[in-house]
């Protein structure tokens, strides 16, 4: 019998798949890994299209995980993706998931 993982790996698993589970999330993270300098939430708003509060709200889910970094540039607030094992691993599955 296989034993399975432990009870850490599979909790931090999930909640990776959770973050990408949501359609405007993922997006999100789509945009942010292709902007070398990050966006503002005008920006992906725009992009994604969804309205500016339901991008901040989206973004500060991200960066509540520490997935992205905030910023100001002027009035507006800005992200990045934060530079850790854990946005990159999730990253990876964006860039090469195929179906």
């Amino acid at each position: 019998m296989k034993t399975i993982p432990n009870n850490n790996y599979v909790v931090k698993t999930t909640a990776a798949f959770k973050l990408l589970s949501d359609p405007t999330r993922f997006k999100i993270l789509y945009l942010l890994c292709k902007s070398e300098d990050g966006l503002c939430v005008h920006e992906v708003a725009d992009a994604v299209p969804i309205s500016h509060s339901a991008a901040s709200h989206q973004l500060s889910k991200l960066e509540d995980r520490g997935v992205v970094n905030s910023f100001r540039e002027g009035q507006s607030v800005c992200y990045r993706l934060n530079e850790t094992p854990y946005t990159n691993e999730l990253i990876n599955i964006i860039k090469n998931f195929k179906i």
